[in-house]
């Protein structure tokens, strides 16, 4: 069945939604769990390391698999394997088999979203390829903020880990009906643009490589910060005596703000060129996640809803850059790439979580606006500006 592009985006979208559905509760059941399973900061930071690295070390196969045999069939099995994984650490009693489960569900997360990622680019064109991304990278924030923090969070708290069972049967639903309707069988061919800095021959500068590393230390050092927020707000907030139903719905409101902010910002960023929107919305995040550290109550709840906001164009901007500059092979750069930055934050966060074991998780959390600023820097620095926009290779 062949599917249009606005199809396409739209079937990525829902299939993210039901993928990162898990993504959105594993924080907040590790939190839960933390208690009575006797699962410390560090330990959680693991945990989740675990799942990212086996995703972003699985995610440029998976990348050039889909290339081979198309996004359709990762597409349903990913969403399939990844929730009878987190299903199964539903009914587990200890803390190994806990972190075994979340392990392997890594795998899902490698398969599906290296092909979702290509189709929607691909399916926006070369004029709005950012804002076709961002609707993909919504649907999979939607997914975490309502479906796994919000409801996930809720259920936790009212009726017991076993009731995210719900979320389970939700995620099928959507893979074998809409997911595997509206994802196409093959890979949507993708626009080709010229890469700069480049000689005539094809090859890179020395001068491509710099910039491609801060390009590189950018992503990483935003993807510490987000990561981080993900996994250590929730139990930031249990520290504080609220309950999982709380911050459920505070990270509902970070993730939520964060969606709405990448569709925006992707939006403006193809309109007026990524590198300023990619700037300036990286530090106003910075900004407001300061804000959201050093005051109470209702300030705070919207200066982390307004971190989120301007947070969110920056993980969709940052691929995009990195897809244009390799567009031959779209589906395995977008997996390069997204695995890197899934392993940059997951390793972040864990180092992270060791040294919140000693001098304090908020003591921690207060290093993060510095962290983006740190990516502010870096994309100065590795992203090109407007006079690159459309060069032409050397020769």
């Amino acid at each position: 069945m062949s599917s249009s592009p606005e199809r396409t985006i739209l079937g990525v979208a829902v299939g993210h939604a039901a993928h990162d559905t898990w993504f959105g509760v594993a924080p907040i059941l590790l939190a839960t769990l933390s208690v009575p399973m006797g699962i410390a900061n560090s330990e959680i930071g693991f945990i989740l390391m675990l799942y990212e690295t086996l995703s972003a070390l699985g995610q440029p196969f998976f990348g050039r698999l889909s290339e081979r045999i198309g996004g359709r069939p990762l597409a349903v099995a990913s969403i399939l394997w990844t929730t009878s994984l987190f299903s199964l650490a539903l009914f587990v009693e200890s803390k190994l088999l806990l972190t075994v489960c979340l392990f392997a569900a890594g795998l899902g997360s490698a398969a599906w979203h290296p092909q979702g990622a290509a189709n929607a680019t691909n399916a926006g064109g070369k004029r709005l390829g950012a804002t076709a991304a961002s609707i993909f990278f919504l649907g999979g924030t939607l997914g975490s903020a309502f479906l796994g923090q919000a409801l996930g969070g809720y259920l936790l708290s009212a009726y017991g880990r076993r009731s995210l069972l719900i979320l389970a049967l939700i995620a099928v639903v959507l893979a074998v009906t809409l997911v595997r309707r509206w994802v196409p069988r093959w890979l949507l061919a993708g626009v080709r643009a010229p890469t700069p800095i480049q000689e005539a021959n094809g090859t890179a500068t020395p001068l491509f490589w710099v910039l491609l590393g801060f390009l590189l230390l950018s992503t990483a050092l935003r993807s510490l910060a987000f990561h981080s927020i993900n996994a250590y707000i929730p139990k930031y907030q249990q520290d504080l005596g609220f309950s999982s139903a709380s911050y459920g719905v505070l990270m509902s409101l970070f993730f939520t703000a964060s969606a709405i902010g990448g569709v925006a910002g992707s939006f403006l960023a193809d309109k007026v060129g990524i590198r300023s929107i990619l700037i300036f919305s990286m530090g106003l995040a910075a900004i407001f996640f300061f804000l959201f550290m050093h005051t109470i109550g209702f300030w705070s709840y919207s200066s982390l809803a307004l971190a989120g906001l301007f947070m969110g164009p920056s993980h969709t901007l940052l691929i995009v850059v990195g897809q244009r500059r390799f567009a031959s092979r779209m589906a395995m750069v977008s997996g390069i790439f997204m695995g890197f930055t899934f392993i940059s934050g997951a390793a972040g966060t864990w180092v992270l979580g060791l040294l919140a074991d000693r001098v304090g998780l908020r003591t921690i959390l207060n290093f993060l606006p510095w962290a983006m600023m740190g990516a502010v820097a870096s994309a100065l620095v590795g992203v090109p500006g407007p006079s690159a926009k459309g060069a032409k290779s050397a020769g």
